[in-house]
């Protein structure tokens, strides 16, 4: 058996954020993902760039050197297509960059590496979590025993941290699956510019494609659970379907598929109060949380915020020596202050323009008045990324 103070489970945005987020607090730290990176994630892959403010909070180093990474694809536009073929074009303040998981997510574990004393354990499953009154056990797919004062799960949308703390399997929060691929000679995708279409073939969801480096796009499609039942949709379908239409056909003429088309969920309703992010000895982070922003889609940013509180409070319950779920209360507070009142809002709208869906050109047509409304008598031409809300899939 290995005793530490803190077990990480997952090497995710979430999951290396926080563990940036203990590099001075003098604890043994251990980090166990299931994976050997570099390893490959299913994603949009695109993050709001506001990810390098988080890292600030903790160190500028961490900040300066993640500003640094210059691989990736920045956009500073995102244009919606309504279902009627209405085009809607914003430009955003912060923008996004579009980067594959693959080396997003090997960049800040080397970060971890580098910075922190954290003890990284890759290829390595944690099967089955115990939390016990003065301690926390987790038991490996290796037979390896970890022994700590509290447990950060950051395991995803399968978190085996979250069925620990809810002793349940059962998804507690509204799934939204989601497929992508790869592609290569796409005609006219903009570097600087994301596309996202809504289409009546995919109800409370759309269609994207993403600028990805190296000539490549990121092209997906994703929709609620509820949606595909109620609908009888199939996703792969689909998704080729929606390739042969007119609008996108001649696109695709001469596009070819690099690697296969993969799926994946996102998790959300964190804002719906069913799923407990904290517990006795426990803090669930991102996507184990339902953190994915109801109305971008987009996971990575409150993923790696929630990693950067999670720290905090680990750090206070260790000055306190008080890890009760009392105590834990602290993280949850953090959370609801930044994402409860507006992920409850974006996700009120979405249900509307889904229920009403002539209601999203309203909504699409609204934000590019916002987008261009002058500011101090001059034209201002960006926006604060406050972005429509219907839902979206990063």
């Amino acid at each position: 058996m290995t005793e530490v103070d803190v077990i990480i489970c997952g090497a995710g945005p979430a999951g290396t954020t926080c563990a940036l987020g203990l590099y001075d607090a003098g604890l043994n730290v251990v980090l166990l993902d299931k994976h050997n990176f570099p390893r490959e994630k299913i994603c949009g892959d695109a993050y709001n760039l506001t990810v390098s403010k988080i890292l600030n909070t903790i160190s500028p180093v961490f900040a300066n050197e993640f500003n640094e990474l210059k691989a990736g694809t920045k956009t500073d536009k995102i244009m919606f297509v309504s279902p009627k073929g209405r085009k809607y074009n914003l430009n955003l303040r912060f923008g996004f960059n579009s980067l594959p998981r693959v080396v997003l997510d090997n960049f800040l574990l080397d970060m971890v590496r580098k910075h922190t004393q954290t003890t990284i354990v890759e290829n390595s499953t944690i099967t089955n979590v115990s939390i016990e009154k003065d301690h926390v056990l987790a038991t490996t797919n290796k037979g390896e025993l970890f022994k700590a004062k509290v447990i950060i799960g950051c395991d995803g949308s399968h978190s085996i941290v979250q069925s620990a703390l809810t002793q349940t399997r059962e998804s507690l929060t509204e799934v939204w699956p989601s497929v992508r691929a790869y592609f290569k000679n796409v005609k006219a995708v903009k570097s600087d510019q994301l596309e996202i279409y809504y289409l009546d073939k995919l109800p409370q969801g759309y269609f994207w494609i993403f600028p990805s480096p190296n000539g490549l796009a990121n092209v997906g499609l994703g929709t609620s659970k509820n949606a595909i039942i109620k609908h009888k949709i199939n996703m792969r379908k689909i998704f080729h379907e929606i390739l042969r239409q007119a609008q996108f056909s001649d696109r695709f003429a001469n596009a070819e598929m690099v690697g296969e088309l993969m799926g994946w969920s996102l998790p959300m309703g964190y804002f719906e109060g069913k799923l407990p992010i904290s517990g006795d000895r426990v803090l669930l982070c991102g996507d184990a949380a339902a953190l994915v922003d109801p109305a971008t889609g987009e996971g990575i940013s409150p993923a790696m915020s929630s990693g950067r509180h999670a720290a905090e409070v680990v750090k206070q319950c260790f000055i306190s020596l008080d890890f009760s779920a009392n105590s834990m209360k602290e993280y949850d507070k953090k959370v609801f202050k930044k994402y409860h009142r507006s992920y409850s809002i974006r996700s009120m709208v979405s249900e509307l323009t889904y229920k009403i869906p002539f209601l999203l050109d309203v909504v699409l047509f609204l934000a590019t008045v916002v987008n261009r409304k002058p500011k101090d008598g001059k034209s201002c031409g960006k926006s604060t990324n406050k972005l429509p809300t219907q839902r979206s899939i990063h």
